[in-house]
């Protein structure tokens, strides 16, 4: 078995594990209340969001724990809206944002998305972004650190250099960076999600730099920014133990993981009917998608599947209807046939070897291709 799509979700962490059935015996007590159970379930959430807060390198004041990445995305885009809800200027989103963070700047009913085009190899261009910003101002901008699909970095210090000069709030998805790549440091607002770096479903962090205009809109107040209520203290604890090695693993393994992508890299470049997209070198070590033009998808998927090979897909497909990645489309390349590799820190030769023997087989036995 080769799990490969780590750029969806991964185990909970060794670590992550402990601090989760440690906090279960420990934490199970209301922390608002002034017993000593009460103190002991304070000290443990305090202690998880000190440690999260020293791993982001920012203050303990900054970070918000929330239920999910989704919810956090939301947050900080509704919030950093509704402190500028008086002006007439556009949100800016970049074409290649997680489906998350589009949607959330298209829910907004008082204000309009300009999509920021990125070029054929998925890099935002930093000259149109400033024309744009020159132009017509904007109420936020909104850049990734990492792609969810492709895995290409974009260049965050030349964006948030920009967004500043021309005092615009800068807001960075980096579900794909904490715990798997260098986290970048140039921004106002920051999202992540803890299952992305091998910590437990339903903790997502926002960070909101002090002084950042941000207020919370009604919908944002109720989904705990200024408190949630009852806090699950086993999933806090094992969000910041998790972060911790998740930091330390990709710190010893990163170059092994970028070698074992220049691998996959190169080998599928050899393979007749499909290709390896977006940059060569500016990218994360632990993602990478390839393109099958004339394959559906999912079906690629599902035959990797049938030989304990699990990849994922970022174009949604099904009898009734084909969806193609946003994210290619974006980049120039119209296809359903691109399939998503996600490589872990436990990711070994041999899950990728498998792989890659599994390929070329895979698309000779698929052999019609899509609409024939």
């Amino acid at each position: 078995m080769a799990y490969l799509d780590a750029g969806s979700s991964q185990p909970l962490n060794p670590a992550g594990q402990r601090a989760f059935l440690q906090a279960l015996a420990d934490g199970w007590a209301d922390p608002a209340r002034l017993h000593a159970q009460g103190r002991k379930s304070q000290l443990l959430a305090e202690e998880a969001h000190q440690t999260i807060a020293e791993v982001l390198a920012v203050r303990r004041d900054e970070l918000h724990i929330l239920s999910s990445g989704t919810t956090a995305v939301q947050s900080a885009v509704r919030g950093l809206n509704h402190a500028r809800r008086r002006e007439t200027s556009p949100v800016v989103v970049s074409a290649v944002e997680h489906s998350s963070v589009i949607n959330a700047t298209h829910s907004l009913d008082n204000a309009d998305t300009t999509l920021l085009p990125v070029d054929s190899m998925g890099l935002v261009d930093a000259a149109e972004l400033e024309a744009l910003l020159t132009a017509h101002g904007a109420r936020l901008v909104a850049v990734q650190s990492v792609n969810q699909e492709t895995g290409i970095q974009q260049d965050t210090d030349v964006i948030a250099g920009l967004c500043q000069a021309h005092a615009v709030p800068y807001l960075v998805d980096a579900a794909q960076s904490v715990g798997r790549a260098e986290i970048p440091q140039q921004w106002d607002v920051l999202t992540a999600s803890a299952h992305k770096w091998g910590g437990p479903a339903g903790i997502g962090l926002l960070v909101i730099r002090t002084g950042t205009p941000w207020h919370p809109s009604d919908s944002t107040h109720a989904l705990g920014v200024s408190g949630q209520g009852f806090p699950n203290i086993p999933a806090l604890m094992a969000a910041a133990a998790s972060l911790v090695q998740a930091d330390h693993d990709r710190r010893e393994n990163g170059e092994r993981l970028k070698e074992l992508n220049n691998h996959i890299r190169m080998v599928v470049n050899g393979i007749d009917g499909i290709d390896v997209v977006g940059h060569p070198t500016q990218r994360a070590a632990h993602l990478l998608t390839l393109n099958a033009p004339r394959i559906a998808g999912d079906v690629l998927v599902e035959h990797l599947d049938r030989l304990g090979i699990s990849v994922a897909s970022g174009s949604a497909c099904s009898s009734m209807s084909l969806d193609p990645s946003h994210v290619l489309l974006a980049m120039g390349i119209e296809t359903y046939g691109n399939i998503r590799i996600g490589l872990t820190d436990r990711t070994t030769e041999d899950d990728v070897a498998e792989f890659l023997t599994a390929l070329p087989r895979v698309l000779q036995a698929i052999g019609a291709p899509l609409g024939d």
